[in-house]
């Protein structure tokens, strides 16, 4: 049975669909991710599963929003030093669970060296080397760290990070809903959302317009050229915004680069999931194999998710 819909004439269920957004004062990039279609009938169930941006900073009126949307439990895929430095904010009584994907008690464990060598493949200047004026706004070092590595054997043995998601999906009773994320909600927790959504069956074409809606989900106020309203988000940098952006035009000029060589570099591309799969078809077989040895999801694992997560 062919799947139905498509992300770019289906605006219903697309990743700018109006019920899919969760309207946050103290972050950026939350939604449902239910609603996709699914191989052999089906969509994911919606309100229960949500990926967002760090919870670091947001409002007592967010940790209302989230207990009302039945969230009481969260996976947090920061290194152990932005966790700790950051700590979540959430409803009272939530499990909570730090499951990093990089970084360890030091950061991100990114050295001059690397630095050096991901600015050389991607075309960006000496300027960017000076590591204080970068990271004064955002961590740059870091995503360009997660987007160079796509693909690479380092990159698929830490997709094995992503098992405690799994593992909590299986044993998540039907009255708790879920949500998890990282700092911007984007590659971390992007590549979370796609492992979910295509194991239970949800096509290449939904789960990369899934994962690149992160684009625009990070730029808020992104029509008005003067704006500087993703100063308020930790969750959110210059690096991600519009190229039309005056702050961004400023900063880039400083570097003496453009705004698109810098977004460019760091902005999320299908491309970068598809070399994902390609990585992990070499390395395991398939990725039902994938799923298998590292996920710990076989056959009836798998028909469980689905029987729990579609409908």
């Amino acid at each position: 049975m062919s799947i139905v819909g498509h992300p770019d004439t289906d605006p219903a269920i697309s990743p700018f669909a109006p019920w899919r957004f969760i309207s946050m004062e103290g972050t950026l990039n939350t939604r449902d991710i239910g609603g996709y279609p699914v191989a052999g009938g089906g969509k994911v169930v919606t309100r229960r599963i949500y990926r967002s941006a760090n919870l670091a900073q947001i409002t007592p009126a967010d940790v209302e929003k989230l207990a009302r949307l039945g969230i009481d439990t969260v996976i947090d895929f920061r290194g152990p030093k932005e966790a700790k430095s950051d700590p979540d904010r959430l409803p009272k009584g939530a499990n909570y669970l730090n499951s990093p994907i990089i970084g360890n008690a030091r950061g991100d464990d990114i050295d001059d060296t690397m630095i050096r060598a991901m600015l050389n493949r991607a075309g960006l200047p000496d300027t960017m080397l000076d590591q204080t004026a970068v990271r004064r706004h955002g961590p740059y070092y870091r995503m360009l760290f997660l987007v160079d590595s796509y693909g690479t054997a380092q990159h698929v043995e830490r997709l094995s990070g992503y098992r405690p998601l799994f593992q909590t999906l299986l044993d998540m009773p039907a009255t708790s809903n879920l949500l998890f994320h990282c700092t911007g909600g984007r590659d971390r927790t992007g590549v979370g959302v796609t492992l979910f959504l295509k194991a239970v069956g949800v096509s290449d074409e939904w789960t990369e317009a899934e994962f690149v809606a992160s684009n625009r989900y990070l730029q808020p106020d992104r029509d008005n050229p003067d704006s500087v309203r993703f100063l308020d988000f930790a969750s959110a940098n210059v690096f991600l915004q519009p190229s039309v952006n005056k702050q961004f035009k400023a900063v880039a000029e400083a570097f003496h680069t453009t705004p698109d060589t810098l977004r460019g570099a760091v902005e999320l591309k299908p491309l970068l999931l598809r070399r994902m799969f390609q990585a992990i078809d070499e390395h395991y077989g398939s990725f039902d194999a994938f799923l298998e040895q590292i996920m710990g999801i076989g056959t009836v694992e798998r028909a469980t998710l689905r029987h729990k997560y579609v409908d």
